[in-house]
């Protein structure tokens, strides 16, 4: 029996439908996990602020198994994976420009530097140490939350400017780090105690992070838009 072009036209769009619902769930899927991957670091560093958990603890059952999901899922998914280390490279580059406006304060004595303390925290000792705290930094906070941003913002691409965007995810971190400093018994002793200086200027720090994820991750894809970059991201070579 014989199927008519509209039978076969049906089935063609009812497969089509199918595919592309599986393709969203599982950027969902995607945008969530390495959501939870980036910010593990700074989810165990938070953990141990508060007191639940020694940092060394918090990095090998939060930081440890997020890292090796994230290599596992970057292998089996490629694009996504790219996609999270370009991420990830922006996140470094963020990151560097917040330093840039932090380090002077830090030299003239306004702002405290906690960061090489992250070693004391980590390997359970009394010496801080600058290589050790910047790298927990550079890679683990900003980098990977860079990652968070990138495969987030390039999957889902929400209705709203890349910049906005990284304005408003950078305004959200230091949100949960004041949080952090209220919530911690220790907090203030342990990161900096908060006055109008070191609100402001850890606003502004995460607001020059933020601006940066967003004005840098359109030079990742110059010549993919907004709208026709899911596409691209899902075809296959002939």
């Amino acid at each position: 029996m014989s199927t008519s072009p509209l039978h076969s036209r049906l089935r063609q769009w009812k497969l089509a439908g199918a595919i592309i619902s599986n393709a969203r769930l599982l950027d969902v899927l995607m945008s969530v996990a390495y959501f939870a991957i980036g910010f593990s670091p700074i989810t165990a560093l938070a953990v141990a602020i508060i007191g639940l958990l020694p940092l060394s603890i918090a990095t090998l059952t939060i930081v440890l198994p997020a890292t090796v999901l994230g290599v596992a899922l970057a292998l089996r998914f490629p694009r996504y994976g790219k996609l999270a280390l370009q991420g990830l490279i922006i996140g470094l580059i963020a990151v560097f420009l917040y330093d840039c406006m932090r380090v002077p304060f830090i030299i003239a004595g306004v702002w405290g530097d906690f960061i090489p303390k992250i070693n004391m925290w980590l390997f359970n000792t009394s010496h801080p140490n600058w290589i050790v705290g910047y790298v927990w930094r550079y890679l683990g906070d900003g980098g990977f939350m860079g990652m968070a941003f990138t495969v987030g913002y390039g999957v889902l691409k929400p209705r709203v400017n890349s910049r906005l965007a990284g304005l408003a995810f950078g305004i959200a971190i230091w949100g949960c780090l004041v949080l952090t400093l209220l919530l911690a018994p220790h907090g203030q002793e342990m990161l900096f105690k908060l006055t109008l200086t070191t609100l402001s200027l850890s606003l502004l720090g995460h607001i020059i992070y933020g601006l940066a994820l967003g004005i840098l991750f359109p030079y990742q894809h110059p010549h993919i838009s907004r709208k026709t970059y899911s596409s691209t991201l899902y075809s296959r070579p002939n």
